[in-house]
């Protein structure tokens, strides 16, 4: 599959975005880059969109239900087929990949800023063992996702558009997306009860999963990325319906 480099050029964007602005900045920015006109659907019909987005798309239902995060709008199912169609939702999907990535390099910098003016018995949280053994493992994780990704959008072979060596197929970029969703738990299980407060981060890592869910469904726990045959030779995507997951708990909470 080739990839353009205007594409993967919107990849890095969204990327960096996420990071340095958040989610909704990010999401802006992608949909207007890989599906302008008309909302970016999952297989079974939804779309979380930006709000601001919403007069770009024409006429469209008025969300009844609750924005995920501020500036967010949650689209029921319409008829007709998906969009982006074919193969731009597999580009659309990927972009998503970015975007929560760089969202989650986002969460992990809030993390050690917060712990670091956390104290326990005149020691900063950051400086506990457990503390940073799991900061350390999260950045691992974001570090191989990351090398994932960016086998996607190297640069150019002898002036040839990309074909990736290893190109993900929809069932490998769900289980990308799961390895991100399981990061940024185990990320908020760092700030305790912050974590999931109104003005914490929580609610922004909630709509980051909840895009994941409406363009990717979820296949199950992260497993070490492997390329395999089945893999190359289009295993389908996980077509159910995403699981309710709880929250996870407030371990690591101090005082």
């Amino acid at each position: 599959m080739t990839v353009p480099a205007e594409v993967r050029e919107h990849w890095r964007e969204a990327r960096a975005s996420a990071r340095c602005d958040g989610l909704v900045p990010a999401l802006t920015l992608l949909s207007r880059a890989l599906s302008p006109g008309s909302p970016p659907r999952g297989p079974r019909g939804h779309a979380v969109v930006p709000r601001e987005l919403l007069d770009e798309y024409g006429d469209l239902a008025e969300p009844d239900t609750p924005d995920p995060l501020p500036g967010l709008a949650v689209l029921h199912p319409t008829p007709g087929p998906r969009t982006p169609p074919g193969g731009d939702a597999l580009l659309w999907d990927t972009g998503l990949a970015w975007l929560r990535l760089g969202h989650s390099e986002r969460l992990r910098t809030a993390c050690v800023a917060y712990l670091a003016a956390r104290t326990v018995e005149g020691t900063s949280l950051l400086l506990q063992q457990l503390v940073k053994g799991a900061l350390a493992d999260a950045l691992i994780e974001q570090l191989e996702i990351a090398g994932v990704l960016d086998e996607l959008a190297e640069a150019d072979r002898g002036g040839e558009p990309l074909v990736p060596a290893h190109p993900l197929d929809a069932r490998a970029l769900a289980r990308l997306q799961a390895q991100i969703t399981e990061v940024d738990r185990a990320l908020l299980r760092l700030l305790g009860a912050h974590g999931f407060t109104a003005d914490g981060p929580g609610r922004d890592t909630h709509a980051s999963e909840l895009l994941a869910d409406v363009h990717c469904g979820w296949p199950g726990a992260a497993e070490p990325f492997a390329h395999t045959d089945q893999e190359h030779h289009g295993a389908g995507p996980d077509t159910g319906a995403p699981e309710t997951v709880e929250a996870p708990g407030n371990a690591g909470n101090a005082g």
